[in-house]
């Protein structure tokens, strides 16, 4: 997994998510609508930091600084995800089984990433064939 990789995957966040924005938005009842929404969103800010601070980890590492204090800055992220969540589902009007599935929608976007990878020549050529 590369930088690349993980643009990719969040860019098809951003358009998987909208698709079933969407979609919810035309066909489902508001509280499942809203509840898509909101896990959509939440899903795609969660990944948007997630992979700022991958690369800000993966640039350290490159230029041979230590990491280690840096996987501190997942903790805040993490809780910040959590209390967001709880939020959301304690105040909102949203029905928590529609916005589980908007925020599982990162791990269709890891899939199609998958098989795109599989199926997508390397860049550079350099296949691994064994």
């Amino acid at each position: 997994m590369n930088a690349g990789n993980l643009r990719r995957i969040e860019r098809l966040n951003y358009l998987l998510g909208g698709i079933l924005v969407i979609g919810a938005a035309l066909t489902q009842p508001r509280a499942i609508a809203l509840g898509i929404a909101v896990g959509v969103a939440l899903t795609c800010l969660n990944f948007l930091f997630f992979r700022r601070l991958i690369y800000k980890w993966t640039q350290q590492a490159a230029e041979g600084q230590p990491t280690s204090g840096s996987a501190l800055l997942m903790m805040p992220k993490m809780i910040g995800l959590m209390v967001a969540v709880v939020l959301g589902l304690a105040f909102l009007p949203i029905n928590p089984a529609a916005f589980a599935i908007g925020y599982s929608v990162f791990v269709l976007s890891i899939f199609v990433e998958i098989v795109l990878s599989i199926f997508q020549p390397s860049p550079n050529g350099n296949e691994n064939h064994g």
